[in-house]
């Protein structure tokens, strides 16, 4: 394990591009869980770069991608219902999660920002939802939060 200024986990993930595998902007430590276990698919990492690159394109600068929540254990999972309730009572979490370990590391929940002068700005979700949608295969945009769960399904 790689440790860096005390952050377990803190490795810089790399996508495949045409020419190769390139480092990305994210490391295995935004996906981790409170405990700093960390499972991520390497799908998920490519289409998060590639959905900052399109944002960064479409405002015409800088875009950061915010992990909020990335792999889970089953006992994260019911630690986040107790909160926020299970789907099938009108929650907003699902029991079969594709956070779970059980599914590779293929979910990630997100919001995005960008660089106006000195100033970041949240990415409005709708916006992120649509430039999502072209390069995960599934989203689902209705939080009140402003976040967006993205999956590799």
């Amino acid at each position: 394990m790689w440790y860096n200024r005390g952050m377990r986990n803190d490795i810089v993930l790399c996508y495949q591009t045409e020419d190769g595998l390139r480092p990305s902007h994210f490391r295995l430590s935004e996906f981790a869980n409170s405990d700093g276990m960390a499972m991520v698919d390497s799908s998920v990492v490519q289409s998060l770069e590639i959905t900052r690159i399109s944002l960064g394109k479409q405002y015409g600068t800088e875009v950061q991608i915010l992990i909020s929540d990335g792999f889970r254990t089953v006992e994260d999972n019911k630690r986040l219902a107790a909160r926020l309730g299970w789907v099938h009572d009108g929650g907003l979490v699902a029991f079969d999660s594709r956070h779970l370990a059980k599914y590779g590391g293929i979910a990630v929940d997100i919001s995005a920002r960008y660089r106006d002068g000195d100033e970041w700005v949240a990415v409005v979700q709708a916006d992120l939802a649509a430039t999502c949608r072209h390069h995960f295969s599934y989203v689902k945009a209705d939080y009140s939060d402003g976040h967006v769960h993205a999956d590799n399904r």
